[in-house]
């Protein structure tokens, strides 16, 4: 499937001029070039006029944590959102937005696409992946990868390999057998290094007994040797174990100040431990990269690299880095509508008839408060997010009137503060963030501006000035309740900290420990608080306070809770029975989705089901839109008119929503995953490591919907479902096998035709069976798809092939691709479970 994928350096640097400029470093200067300076910015080489290069998540735009304050970037949909689409020109259209952004903001590395598999559905960055399917996450991510890189701007595919879930990530013991691995977790990894990706991060993990960082079977024998994979391989934060690491293919430890690599394998080549021919190479592949980004100019010696390091954050007062604009907005509202699925629709309830509705209802805890994408790594500083309450009244005429109740909240912790009414010491809404360089808080502070959330990560984006190991942080704001009452404030986070209400003490964790793990400590930490009697009106001063002794990341988290002040749940269904049409939008938020933490069951939080189920009963108009980025329980399913599985769809989702239920826009999206009617049974679960950390894969080669098809378990949705507002016919599948050679493609034509009375989408599934294989192989494997568009009454004939790859298994006798002789199908149709079209063939 994969060639080697050596290709010129870019900017005119030869390959035999990295050669020579690698030898003309000192064994110092080529191994400092492996290490870090911060947690950004691997360190440079200003002899050769090479600049620390900066290195941003994510996947799903560039995050803030280098730019000034009021900074902010276009959100696009998450992985599954846009795994959702099938559209790999789409999906390169998005990487090569986000890539623009990031070449203007000045980043070299984006760490991106998470091309790990949905394996379960309780996996915390489930959302951040594209597929339950390898060969759907392999085209998507290939496809990024070209879209991001062609901005000049690396991708870095992540996280090689089998880190498809959170729980204890850093020491779990993933065992996979040689078919498996091969079969279905590498495919992705595969394609990104087929695709020509400059760089790749290695996992967490253990496979079979060996972490990814330092795993020779996988890293060099598979991905250099085997593959010819000439890109940076770079570990995941603090994830390096030894700095023998360097000599399985490791390139670049990540973040500095390193503690394996760097001048510790200068060092190690020094005393002969390492061959200086492995740090020749690593350098060689660092300094490529960097003419491929333009990093590395010549005959320009880098000032900033002179100096000793890159600034973590821009000097106070300087100028936010606004990257969105409208043509980003707009993108990112045609993606997030091609990728909204529209599971059921009775009695055509949908597209909505704007001249029918007088009232329509918007409820639910997400109606105004939406998930537009997941937390953790992949979180970024969107310029705004369109709730779907603000997209219908924006799009409806003035004549209907809109109403909203949130219904019961979701909250798993207190709610942040920043949804209260609070405005910094100057009085501008948000908090006042203060810095001091020491432990306590003497003369001015060094840094001070006001910052829009009461969560205040303390790593990686401190104030010039401000050292990781020992600095003190003030939080401050002027919180004006609503009502009389107590009222719940309480923290969560890593590092000493404490906070104070008008002065008096809440909580004081002045001695707690930094962390690793900011995800983690967030989202599975315990919060410290009190309850405090309010008064409505009078403001009161909330003052959080945190220090830091150690290089290790800090946190800070304020939430606050309100007495409830009404039936929550009675006022949504009262709102829903009084309209036309009732929108019930239910999912989760970024406590419940993000990197860390694993969710403990597919339920949606809260009273939600509860909420739907009543709502359906008051008015028999009921469209729940859900806004989850991974696969949930809908035990309601068929008790309501129509549902639509919006994802995690970035900062336009009101605005597309509106699109896509008015039939201004179609439902693009087909599922990229399973949505089962029972949790068990998805064929991995519980993601929990047994004794000595091991997570057994059991499942094997039957991943997502290839367990249930062997099984003969119905999932409530099939994997590739997803209805459109018109109809299609599959006409006719032809193959052209006789006289095929070996080696040649099988290939394929495909008729179908529109049938309705609109434009639509369709997506073309092409499915292959082994139907007398020696070994247990599934019962159907996605090979293909393509995504077709037609006007009504258009055919459209597709061309499609199959290779000698497609058709083939994993010996693990041999350790090589087999194709046997004999019977295969191919299955054509809308999903893994609606098949159109069938055509078996003999192979000799």
């Amino acid at each position: 499937m994969t060639e080697s994928n050596e290709s010129p350096p870019r900017k005119s640097v030869t390959r035999e001029r990295i050669d020579e400029l690698v030898h003309s470093l000192s064994i110092e200067e080529r191994a400092a070039l492996t290490g870090a300076i911060d947690a950004w910015h691997p360190a440079g080489a200003p002899s050769i006029g090479l600049k620390p290069m900066l290195t941003l998540d994510g996947p799903n735009g560039v995050r803030r944590v280098t730019f000034p304050e009021g900074s902010s970037a276009t959100c696009t949909p998450c992985g599954t959102g846009l795994g959702a689409t099938w559209d790999v020109a789409l999906v390169a259209q998005v990487a090569k937005r986000i890539g623009f952004e990031a070449k203007r903001a000045g980043v070299d590395y984006m760490l991106g696409p998470v091309i790990n598999l949905v394996r379960s559905p309780l996996g915390g960055r489930v959302f951040e992946s594209y597929s339950e399917d390898p060969v759907l996450a392999a085209k998507l991510g290939a496809a990024y990868v070209a879209g991001m890189q062609s901005q000049d701007v690396a991708a870095c595919p992540k996280h090689f390999v089998g880190n498809d879930s959170e729980t204890r990530r850093t020491t779990v013991n993933c065992i996979i057998d040689e078919r498996t691995l091969r079969e279905v977790y590498l495919v992705p990894f595969e394609a990104a290094a087929g695709a020509g990706a400059w760089s790749m991060m290695a996992a967490y993990n253990r496979v079979n007994g060996v972490h990814c960082t330092g795993n020779q079977e996988l890293v060099g024998g598979i991905l250099r040797d085997e593959w010819g994979w000439d890109g940076v391989l770079m570990s995941d934060w603090h994830a390096t174990n030894d700095t023998l690491e360097v000599m399985t293919g490791l390139d670049l430890e990540m973040p500095g100040p390193a503690k394996q690599l760097g001048p510790h394998l200068a060092t190690a080549v020094r005393r002969g431990e390492v061959d200086e021919g492995t740090l020749n190479r690593a350098a060689a592949r660092i300094l490529t990269l960097a003419a491929r980004t333009g990093a590395l100019r010549e005959g320009a010696p880098d000032a900033t690299a002179e100096a000793g390091g890159a600034a973590t954050r821009a000097p106070e007062g300087s100028t936010p880095v606004l990257l969105s604009d409208p043509e980003g907005a707009a993108l990112v509202r045609r993606a997030a509508a091609e990728s909204f699925v529209l599971l059921s629709n009775h009695d055509d309830i949908l597209p909505l008839a704007t001249a029918d509705l007088r009232r329509v209802a918007v409820v639910g805890p997400n109606a105004a408060t939406p998930c537009i994408q997941g937390g953790g790594a992949a979180h970024i500083d969107a310029p705004y997010a369109v709730s779907p309450v603000e997209g219908m009244r924006a799009a409806l005429p003035p004549s209907v009137e809109v109403v909203h109740e949130p219904g019961p909240g979701i909250d798993l912790f207190l709610p942040p503060l920043t949804r209260m009414g609070l405005t910094d010491l100057e009085g501008q809404p948000g908090l006042t963030v203060e810095w001091w360089a020491g432990q306590e808080p003497v003369g001015r502070p060094i840094a001070r501006y006001n910052v829009p959330s009461s969560t205040l990560h303390m790593f990686g984006d401190l104030p010039v000035g401000v050292a990781q190991d020992n600095f003190f942080a003030r939080l401050s704001a002027r919180f004006t309740p609503e009502m009389d009452g107590p009222h719940k404030i309480a923290m969560r986070g890593l590092g000493g900290q404490r906070f104070f209400v008008d002065g008096k003490l809440g909580a004081d964790q002045w001695a707690a420990p930094a962390g690793v793990d900011i995800p983690t400590a967030l989202f599975e930490g315990r919060e410290h608080g009190a309850a405090f009697e309010l008064e409505a009106g009078r403001p009161v001063l909330v003052v959080a306070e945190a220090h830091s002794v150690s290089n290790d990341p800090s946190l800070m988290a304020l939430g606050c809770a309100a007495p409830a002040a009404t039936d929550l749940m009675a006022a949504a269904v009262a709102a829903a029975a009084s309209a036309d049409v009732a929108i019930v939008v239910v999912g989760n938020d970024e406590a419940w989705e993000t990197e860390g933490r694993d969710r403990k069951t597919v339920t949606l939080p809260g009273r939600q089901n509860e909420l739907v189920e009543r709502v359906a009963a008051a008015n028999h108009r009921t469209i729940v839109v859900v806004n989850a980025g991974c696969p949930m329980h809908l035990p309601w399913a068929d008790e309501v008119a129509a549902i639509i599985y919006a994802w995690l769809p970035g900062q336009e989702f009101g605005h597309a929503l509106a699109d896509v239920l008015l039939g201004i826009a179609e439902p693009g999206g087909r599922l990229p995953v399973t949505i089962a009617r029972r949790a068990v049974d998805y064929p991995a679960y519980d993601l929990t490591p047994g004794p000595n950390e091991v997570l057994e894969y059991r499942e094997g080669v039957n991943i997502g919907y290839r367990a249930f098809d062997a099984a003969g378990v119905e999932p409530r949705f099939p994997f590739g479902h997803g209805l459109g507002y018109t109809t299609f016919e599959f006409e006719s599948l032809e193959l052209a096998s006789e006289g095929r050679a070996p080696g040649e493609p099988l290939e394929l034509r495909i008729r179908l035709r529109n049938t309705g009375s609109r434009p639509g989408k369709e997506v073309v599934q092409v499915y292959v069976a082994d139907l007398e294989s020696s070994v247990p192989r599934p019962q159907r494997e996605l090979k293909g798809f393509s995504v077709v568009r037609l006007a009504p009454g258009e055919v459209a004939e597709l061309a499609m092939a199959l290779e000698d790859r497609d058709l083939a298994y994993w010996d693990t006798a041999h350790h090589s691709w087999r194709i046997e002789p004999g019977r295969f199908e191919v299955a054509v149709g809308r999903s893994s479970r609606d098949i159109s079209l069938r055509r078996e063939f003999e192979l000799s």
